[in-house]
């Protein structure tokens, strides 16, 4: 068996595409969710200063 067809059957073969999709679905999931992370913080950064009594 050549080298070359080795790679090619292993990339065709069906526990390789379903770790790659696997893979790239908890990519994803890490991405988004570090983004949403982000989001939060900056809504937590607004300072609230409470208007003085009186006025």
């Amino acid at each position: 068996m050549k080298r070359n067809s080795f790679f090619l059957e292993l990339i065709k073969s069906g526990p390789f595409i379903f770790f790659i999709i696997l893979a790239t679905v908890i990519i994803l999931g890490v991405a988004i969710a570090k983004h949403r992370e982000k989001v939060i913080e900056m809504k937590e950064d607004v300072l609230y200063i409470q208007p003085r009594p009186g006025q």
